[in-house]
């Protein structure tokens, strides 16, 4: 096998790779930008990456032992299995002996936050200036204080100086989660999408094997008419040429979420080629394990792994990334 990365190559590989000319700028300059938005870009808020969420579900189950019977040593085993797994466990378990009002207590605590924390973080802000379509497997509500607020939010126009402007705004509703909302219809930037639900209403929120097999039509026993409406939604962005897609925020103990997302949406990697791209946040030494996946994601899915160092900076490098975007998208703008 050749790899496609080495160290060095990985280093500064985003930055040399994404210009005005790649697939992810123009689409960006004709409005058809999908970005699905995963929870590395939340966890500079405090709000749980996947594994943190498994294991705080986890450590409730225990703290509430007298109704649920974890004891210790089951909760300490349970640690060990795939993440997947543990919130399966924790969701049949919470579902099934905890009351409606501490469960939605739970999800509150772990995945609400708030507008000033939001704009500190400065991540969302810019994400949003992208002007793109949002889809997101979160459940937090960060991107949707911005979409929802954005007309009173002044951003700068440029990294580089201090000029400032508002978001234009189209006067729509920007946020959806709920599966009889979604359509072709709000494939419109600026809109936010939870794919997998929302804090909002912690019924929607896609958490258990269970649910991901509901909702990705992996039982073909099921007839639900909500299957249907999901499929014909998230075909119309995997089939539909002109769609660009980019995932972002996605780490490799993120990657399981978006194994559902493509086998659930079969697609031929051959038919629509430099149409889906993943910024990987990685350390440029596990260069052996992102050609890999490298190589696994564009032979299986058509999936364009773009390596993004967080040796130096952590998630902290995604910023960097939007204000290259940013930046390159001005100059797209001005061209137009």
């Amino acid at each position: 096998m050749n790899l496609e990365f080495d160290r060095q190559k990985i280093e500064d590989y985003i930055f040399n790779t994404l210009t005005n000319s790649h697939p992810i700028l123009k689409a960006l300059k004709n409005g058809k930008l999908v970005i699905f938005v995963g929870a590395g870009m939340s966890v500079h808020l405090g709000l749980p990456s996947w594994r943190e969420f498994a294991l705080r579900y986890l450590e409730e189950i225990y703290k509430n032992s007298e109704f649920t019977s974890m004891n210790f040593k089951t909760k300490e085993s349970l640690k060990t299995e795939d993440t997947k797994k543990i919130l399966s466990i924790c969701d049949y378990i919470a579902k099934k002996n905890l009351l409606k009002k501490t469960l939605i207590g739970c999800y509150d605590s772990w995945f609400k936050t708030n507008k000033k924390k939001v704009l500190e973080g400065r991540l969302y802000e810019k994400l949003y200036r992208l002007n793109a379509i949002y889809l997101t497997t979160n459940y937090d509500n960060a991107l949707d204080l911005i979409a929802e607020d954005y007309k009173d939010i002044a951003v700068s126009t440029d990294s580089n100086d201090n000029k400032e402007s508002k978001i234009p705004d189209n006067g729509e509703k920007k946020v959806y989660y709920k599966i009889n909302e979604f359509s072709k219809d709000i494939l419109k930037p600026q809109n936010v999408i939870h794919v997998h639900g929302s804090v909002r209403d912690f019924q929607t929120m896609i958490v258990s094997y269970g649910d991901y097999i509901n909702r990705y039509g992996l039982n073909n026993k099921l007839n639900d008419e909500s299957k249907e409406i999901y499929s014909e939604f998230m075909s119309e962005i995997f089939t539909e040429k002109d769609y660009v897609v980019l995932f972002m925020g996605y780490g490799l103990e993120e990657i399981e979420i978006l194994q559902f997302l493509f086998e659930g949406n079969v697609m031929n990697p051959d038919s629509y080629p430099n149409s889906r791209f993943l910024i990987l946040p990685c350390y440029s030494d596990d260069y052996l394990k992102i050609s890999y996946l490298s190589d696994y994601y564009k032979h299986n899915f058509g999936v364009s792994v773009l390596p993004c160092n967080m040796s130096e900076k952590g998630y902290g490098v995604l910023e960097d990334v939007l204000d290259h975007l940013l930046d390159l998208s001005k100059t797209s703008y001005e061209e137009k």
